[in-house]
C-alpha cells in the first residue's frame, strides 16, 4: 500500500512555499555560477595544456648580448636542443604603451589567429587580443610606430604570453600598457636595429622529469655562458608568461570549490534546523503514528525528503544555467585577464560531480544528522512535546528591565541553536562582503602609496654609463638578485649625499629594505639576507639597519661605494639616474628602460581590471544576509505561532508583536556583525597574506575606513528585507490560532 505519508508532502511543501523557494533559489544561483565556473575553467585548463604540443611551446628562452655563435649553436645541437630565433624590438606608441614586435612565426611558438588576419604587408601588424580590448583597438584600426602608421589586420592570443608579463619578476601582469605584436620580416626590418634584442628558443630533445628541470635548466645555461654573454635566461617552468594563466586556473577552481561547500553546508544546517523545527511543531502527530507503527526510518524520510527534492531540483536548473549562461560569464572573466586561445567547451562528470552530487550527499548528511538524533525519542515524550533527552532544565530568571526587554531576551535564550546558526552565516557573509568590498580600495591604496613614496618621476635604466648635463639627474647602480624563493630583489646602490634617496642609516656596508619587503618576508632589523645571482653560482649576505618607505618594488638600498665593493665595480660604475625632469641628451640605444609612474602603478591597475569575480562575493554575501535572517526569522515565527496569536487577542498590535519577535532578530543580527567584524577582518588578513606570498611584489594590507560602516548598512538592509517579508506572515496569523490544539 502507498505510504499515506507522501500525502502530506504537497501540503507541508505549500504551507513553507517561502522557506524552500529562498533556498532554491539562492542554491540555484550558487550551484550555477559555480557549475559554470567548473565546466568554463576545465575546459580553459584542457586548452591550456594542449597548447604546448598544439602550438609546439619552448622549453625556455634566452636572451644574448649579441647574435648566437656557430660554436653554441653546435654546442647546443650536441646536447640534443634546437633553438630558433625569436628576435624582437620594443616600441612606446601612443599613452606610453609598449609594443614587444617579432617577426611571424612558424616554427615554435606558434599564434592562434582569433579574428582577422594575419600581417602580409610591410605595414600591417596583429596585436595580442586583450591588449586590444583594453584599449578600444579594432581590426582596420591603425597605431603609429616610429612616426609610420600600421595597420591592425589580426587579432592574436600568442601562445607564451598567456599572460601578459613584460618582465618575468613584475609583480602583475600588464595587459593594459604593454602587449606582443607581429609583423612581417620587411615590416620587422624597416624599425630599424634600435632596440634589438637577439631572443631564442629552445626546444630539449631530450625528456626530463619534472623533478630534474631545474638541473637539465642549469646545464643548459652553463653551456649558453660559455658561449656567449647572457642578458637574460628563462626556462620554461619559471616563466610567468606561460606558466601563471595556468596555475591561476586551477588556484580559482579550489577557492570557487571552497566557497560552494562553505555555503551549502550553511544552507543545509539552516534547512535542517527548519525542519527540526517542523518536527517540534508537529511532536504529538509524530508521536501518534510512533504509537500506531510508523517506523522511525519512515518518519525520517519523510521529512528529509523536501529538503532533499529542493536541493535536487536547484542542482538540475543550476547545472543547466552553468552550462549555458553562467559559462560565458566565467569564461569572460578568464579573457578579462588572460590571453588564452579560442576556447572549446569540454564536458566532463567533474563539474557535475563537484556541484550536484557532492552538495546533495552534504545536505543529506547534515539532515540525516540533526533529524535522526531527534526521531530517537520514544513516542511517550512526542506526544508530550518532550523534545530533549535532558531533563528540561529550568527557565532562566529574569528580573530586570521592562517587559518587552525581559520578553526579547526570553525569545533569544529559547532559540540560541538557531541563532548561532545566524551569527555563523553572518560570519561567513561578512568574510564574502569584506572580499567584495575591500580589495579595490585596497589597491587603490596601494598606487596612491606608490605615488607619494616614488623616489623620482624618472628612473632612467642604461644599458651602459652614459654621461648627461642634465642638473636633476642623480647617478645610480641597480641590478637584480633573487632570494631564496627564486623571487628578484631590486639592489640599488645610491650615491653620496642623494637627494632623492635618504639614506642615514647605511653604514659599514649594512642596508635598507623596502617596506614592502619586509612586510612580505618579516624582516626585521639586524637580520642577515641571503641573495644569490640569477646565472651565477653566487651568494652575497647583507646584514639590514632599517627600513625605508618604498612600496612600489621589493628592494635593499646600499651605499653605492659598498655597491662598488660588494659586486667588485669600477669606483666610477654606475648603471641609471634618477630625475625629477625628463633627459633629452641620452642617446636612446643606451637606454633599457624607463620607469615613471605608469610603470610602478601598472600591476595595480591591472589587478583592479582583473577584479571581476571579486565583485560577484559582494552579491552572494547580501542574498546569504537576506537568506539566514529571512529563514530564521521565519522559523522563530512558527515555533511562537500560538504566542502571537494569544498575543493577538489580548489587544497587541501587528507592529508590536512584531517589534518583540522580529527585533530579537534584529539585536541578534546587529550583536553578531558587530562581534564577527574583528574576527573576520583577522581571518581575511590571514587569507591575503598566504595568497600575497604565492605572487611577486607585495601590496601592503588596507582597509578603507568606510568599509565597516558599508558592511554595518548592508546587513541592516538585509534585515529590512527579511523584517518586511516576515512582518506579512505575523499578520496573516489568525487569533484562533491560541485555541487550537486544547484538550
Amino acid at each position: 500500500m502507498k505510504n499515506p505519508l507522501y500525502r502530506r508532502l504537497p501540503r507541508e511543501l505549500k504551507k513553507n512555499i517561502g522557506k524552500y523557494l529562498a533556498l532554491f533559489l539562492f542554491l540555484t544561483v550558487t550551484i550555477g555560477f559555480c557549475s559554470g565556473f567548473f565546466v568554463a575553467g576545465g575546459s580553459m585548463k584542457q586548452a591550456y595544456e594542449d597548447s604546448f604540443e598544439k602550438y609546439n611551446i619552448e622549453d625556455g628562452h634566452f636572451t644574448l648580448y649579441s647574435e648566437a655563435t656557430d660554436e653554441l649553436k653546435d654546442a647546443l645541437k650536441a646536447e640534443d636542443i634546437t633553438i630558433s630565433e625569436l628576435f624582437y624590438k620594443e616600441r612606446t606608441i601612443s599613452n606610453e604603451r609598449v609594443l614587444r614586435i617579432y617577426k611571424l612565426r612558424n616554427d615554435v611558438n606558434k599564434v592562434d589567429v582569433m579574428s582577422g588576419r594575419l600581417p602580409e604587408k610591410s605595414d600591417e601588424i596583429a596585436l595580442d587580443r586583450l591588449f586590444c580590448k583594453n584599449n578600444s583597438l579594432s581590426i582596420g584600426d591603425s597605431i603609429n610606430i616610429d612616426g609610420r602608421d600600421v595597420k591592425i589586420t589580426g587579432i592574436a592570443a600568442l601562445s607564451d604570453y598567456s599572460a601578459l608579463y613584460r618582465n618575468n619578476s613584475d609583480f602583475m601582469l600588464d595587459s593594459i600598457s604593454f602587449s606582443v605584436a607581429l609583423v612581417t620580416d620587411d615590416g620587422f626590418d624597416e624599425l630599424g636595429d634600435l632596440d634589438l634584442h637577439y631572443n631564442y628558443a629552445w626546444l630539449d630533445g631530450k625528456t626530463t622529469p619534472e623533478n630534474k628541470q631545474a638541473e637539465r635548466a642549469e646545464e643548459i645555461q652553463k653551456i649558453i655562458s660559455k658561449y656567449g654573454i647572457l642578458t637574460d635566461y628563462l626556462p620554461q617552468f619559471l616563466n610567468q608568461a606561460i606558466k601563471f594563466a595556468g596555475n591561476d586556473v586551477g588556484r580559482d577552481r579550489i577557492m570557487v570549490q571552497w566557497l560552494l561547500y562553505i555555503i551549502i553546508a550553511v544552507i543545509g544546517f539552516a534547512a535542517a534546523i527548519t525542519t527540526r523545527s517542523t518536527v517540534e511543531q508537529e511532536a504529538a502527530v509524530i508521536g501518534t503514528l510512533r504509537a500506531t507503527g510508523f517506523k522511525r526510518t519512515e518518519l525520517l524520510r519523510h521529512y528529509i525528503v523536501i529538503p532533499l527534492i529542493t536541493a535536487a531540483a536547484a542542482a538540475i536548473v543550476g547545472n543547466i544555467l552553468g552550462y549555458t549562461v553562467m559559462k560565458e560569464v566565467a569564461a569572460s572573466m578568464y579573457y578579462n585577464s588572460y590571453s588564452f586561445p579560442t576556447l572549446v567547451t569540454v564536458w566532463n562528470a567533474d563539474a557535475f560531480l563537484l556541484t550536484t552530487v557532492i552538495p546533495l550527499l552534504l545536505i543529506f548528511v547534515i539532515n540525516l544528522f540533526v533529524l535522526g538524533r531527534m526521531l530517537r525519542l520514544p513516542p511517550l515524550q512526542f506526544l508530550r512535546h518532550e523534545l530533549k533527552k535532558k531533563k528540561k532544565n529550568r527557565s532562566v530568571k529574569l528580573s530586570f528591565g521592562r517587559f518587552f526587554t525581559r520578553f526579547r531576551l526570553r525569545i533569544i535564550i529559547q532559540n540560541i541553536p538557531a541563532y548561532i546558526l545566524l551569527f555563523i552565516g553572518i560570519f561567513v557573509a561578512n568574510v564574502m562582503l569584506m572580499f567584495g568590498l575591500a580589495l579595490s580600495p585596497m589597491v587603490d591604496n596601494f598606487a596612491q602609496t606608490v605615488i607619494d613614496t616614488k623616489i623620482s618621476d624618472y628612473q632612467y635604466i642604461l644599458k651602459a654609463p652614459y654621461e648627461t648635463k642634465n642638473e636633476a639627474a642623480e647617478k645610480f647602480a641597480i641590478t637584480e638578485l633573487q632570494n631564496e624563493r627564486e623571487e628578484s630583489i631590486s639592489i640599488y646602490g645610491i650615491s653620496e649625499n642623494s637627494k632623492y634617496v635618504k639614506k642615514s642609516d647605511l653604514k659599514n656596508g649594512k642596508v635598507l629594505v623596502s617596506d614592502s619587503y619586509r612586510d612580505k618576508y618579516g624582516i626585521k632589523t639586524g637580520d642577515k639576507l641571503k641573495l644569490s645571482e640569477k646565472y651565477r653560482d653566487k651568494t652575497y649576505e647583507l646584514e639590514v639597519s632599517g627600513v625605508y618607505s618604498y612600496p612600489g618594488a621589493l628592494c635593499v638600498f646600499m651605499d653605492l661605494s659598498d655597491y662598488h665593493t660588494l659586486f667588485e665595480q669600477d669606483d666610477d660604475f654606475y648603471s641609471g639616474y634618477f630625475s625629477n625632469e625628463e633627459i633629452t641628451d641620452i642617446d636612446e640605444r643606451y637606454i633599457a628602460t624607463v620607469i615613471t609612474v605608469t610603470e610602478l602603478t601598472a600591476g595595480a591597475n591591472q589587478l583592479k581590471d582583473s577584479m571581476g569575480m571579486v565583485a560577484l562575493f559582494g552579491v552572494f554575501a547580501m542574498a546569504l544576509y537576506v537568506l539566514m535572517i529571512f529563514i530564521l526569522a521565519k522559523m522563530v515565527t512558527e515555533k511562537n505561532t500560538k504566542s502571537i496569536s494569544v498575543l493577538k487577542i489580548i489587544g497587541y498590535s501587528n507592529r508590536e508583536i512584531g517589534s518583540l519577535y522580529n527585533y530579537s532578530t534584529g539585536i541578534v543580527v546587529i550583536l553578531s556583525m558587530l562581534i564577527s567584524i574583528p574576527l573576520q577582518t583577522f581571518i581575511f588578513e590571514k587569507i591575503y597574506y598566504m595568497m600575497m606570498r604565492e605572487f611577486n611584489g607585495w601590496i601592503t594590507f588596507y582597509i578603507a575606513p568606510w568599509v565597516y560602516p558599508v558592511m554595518i548598512v548592508c546587513g541592516c538592509i538585509s534585515f529590512l528585507i527579511a523584517y518586511s517579508l516576515e512582518m506579512r506572515r505575523i499578520k496573516k496569523i489568525p487569533k484562533s490560532e491560541a485555541i487550537k490544539g486544547i484538550e
